[in-house]
């Protein structure tokens, strides 16, 4: 990793998450002073005490109307600067369109699209005078429809289609933007999954460790590309099978099970099991 970030100041949404926790420690590791934002506060106080320089810490739903104007006003307050977003706060609610309450999916799509969408836009500001980047970890499940859960596909599109719109502005605002796509990574939202019918397709290969996922964020922001998914071969796979819908459909259940044997090997793995009767659906 050669770029340095010495008097820079990064943002970093989900950051005592597995996924944030790596990407936090390598943005410390390369200089930058932090602000951490995630639910809960004694965990990411405990985390932040942990860096190497001191770190800010905010916590905060993005799910709340409130949130991204208090997280503004704190970078602004301890900085005045801000020079990297990384949004990677992120739920998933794997349960059946027709039984899943309408609030659950509200707050999928707050947590996952409007809170990303509101914090940007509050930071925007701060990002232009430095000519800063936007960096969202998405998902390949913002390019692959998931039948088991479809709210936090919808999400995930799009935040997608959110950052790909603001990417073409870059010349204009001067905010570089990028993408990171993950397949299915080893945290403990996929091991919720695993055991409450999250879509089997998470497990055609095993798991990403969460350290990928923070290696592709710093690449993302050495070479400034729009977007990567983590690994490629998934990627371009991803977008042969939707250039033909129905095809799709047809290879889904050779798909599903192929996976659920992945499924399968993770929870031993783990040395976990499924409920009785467990498996794709079940609850």
């Amino acid at each position: 990793m050669s770029a340095r970030l010495d008097g820079k100041v990064a943002v970093v949404t989900g950051a005592a998450g597995a996924i944030g926790r790596e990407v936090a420690l390598r943005l410390d590791a390369l200089g930058a002073a932090l602000l951490l934002v995630d639910l809960r506060d004694e965990p990411l106080r405990a985390f932040a005490a942990t860096l190497q320089r001191p770190a800010l810490s905010v916590a905060a739903d993005l799910s709340a109307a409130d949130a991204p104007a208090r997280i503004a006003a704190a970078v602004q307050a301890a900085h005045g600067r801000c020079d990297l977003l990384v949004n990677n706060a992120g739920i998933v609610v794997p349960e059946p369109f027709e039984s899943t309450p309408a609030e659950r999916f509200e707050r999928e799509v707050r947590v996952n699209l409007f809170g990303p969408m509101f914090l940007t836009h509050a930071l925007y500001p701060l990002l232009q005078q430095t000519r800063g980047q936007v960096i969202s970890v998405v998902s390949l499940g913002g390019q692959l429809p998931l039948k088991e859960c479809p709210g936090y596909c919808a999400s995930k599109f799009g935040l997608r289609g959110l950052m790909l719109s603001l990417a073409l502005r870059e010349k204009t605002t001067g905010v570089a933007i990028s993408i990171v796509n993950p397949s299915g990574v080893d945290t403990p939202m996929i091991e919720h999954e695993a055991l409450h019918g999250g879509s089997a397709l998470n497990f055609l290969s095993p798991p990403l460790a969460p350290g990928l996922i923070g290696d592709a964020v710093i690449r993302q922001i050495e070479q400034r590309c729009i977007e990567t998914d983590v690994p490629r071969g998934d990627g371009w796979l991803i977008r042969f099978v939707m250039a033909f819908p129905g095809l799709y459909a047809r290879v889904l259940p050779w798909l599903e099970a192929s996976g659920e044997k992945g499924r399968r090997r993770y929870l031993r793995a783990k040395g976990l099991s499924l409920p009785e009767g467990g498996g794709p659906g079940s609850r």
